[in-house]
């Protein structure tokens, strides 16, 4: 979003990047499988285009969208671009409910809070993380699993932990009308592996007329490439952060000047 990454940043490095010769060619879709010729060695940096789904039942009721839906629309609104009423995902004067914990999510409550939202809830299948930076139960090396407060969240937001979603419930025209959800608890799985979920009371709805749906991306499953086509970023390591695509873009262009330096 604009409010944690100025695009004006990103047009000054294109311009930078143009300044040394790198041609961009916009609007060009390609085929992994088929590259075009003519080219000593290819970068696939395509990133991880599919975002996890929750099919449940209501899943096709209006008012229930990815969060890149609502992301990417609201950058190109602010870029100037024009879309139909009925094209726009927008918040405003809505009660939203954000199902996901990490960075996706906090992104839809600030966009929400922007576009004029009237509530934001984020709800997250998983344990509340530890406050301190001990976790017994998560020694280093491990990631550190500890609460992670961002902006957006003190611009105001309910947050809930151990919540699963059962149904997406709507009125008779199709329009969302809140979400049928289900505290829970993890118990340890006696066959090991993943821990077992197990309902804790009655469920409960919790009322909204937008759902954004931000539980993360799938790995993309790339076809076995020539010696001569190298995968940097989230299109080789699934969905992670702005730095650690800069920092794989650097390593894959030194596999590639090594590569051609043969």
């Amino acid at each position: 979003p604009n409010f944690k990454l100025n695009k004006a940043v990103i047009d000054r490095r294109i311009a930078l990047l143009e300044e040394e010769g790198i041609v961009f060619k916009y609007n060009s879709p390609v085929d992994v499988e088929h590259l075009p010729e003519g080219f000593d060695a290819y970068v696939v940096s395509t990133g991880t285009p599919t975002a996890r789904d929750l099919k449940i039942p209501g899943r096709e009721l209006k008012g229930v969208h990815f969060a890149l839906e609502m992301l990417s629309q609201q950058n190109r609104v602010l870029a100037g671009m024009e879309f139909k009423k009925e094209e726009l995902v927008n918040a405003k004067g809505k009660d939203v409910l954000v199902i996901g914990g990490g960075d996706t999510g906090s992104d839809c409550i600030g966009t929400a809070h922007r576009q004029g939202c009237k509530s934001v809830t984020q709800i997250e299948i998983m344990p509340r993380p530890v406050d301190g930076p001990d976790d017994p139960k998560n020694p280093w090396p491990n990631w550190p699993r500890t609460l992670k407060t961002t902006s957006s969240h003190e611009e105001g937001c309910t947050r809930r932990w151990n919540i699963n979603s059962l149904e997406f419930l709507g009125d008779k025209n199709g329009k969302l009308t809140g979400v049928r959800v289900q505290e829970i608890t993890w118990k340890p799985n006696p066959d090991g592996g993943r821990p077992l979920m197990e309902p804790v009371g009655k469920p409960e709805i919790i009322k909204c007329e937008m759902v954004l749906l931000a539980m993360g991306f799938l790995k993309p499953e790339q076809p076995k490439f020539a010696p001569n086509v190298f995968v940097a970023g989230d299109a080789a390591n699934g969905a992670s952060l702005v730095v650690r695509a800069m920092a794989s873009g650097k390593q894959i262009a030194a596999q590639i000047d090594k590569f051609l330096s043969k």
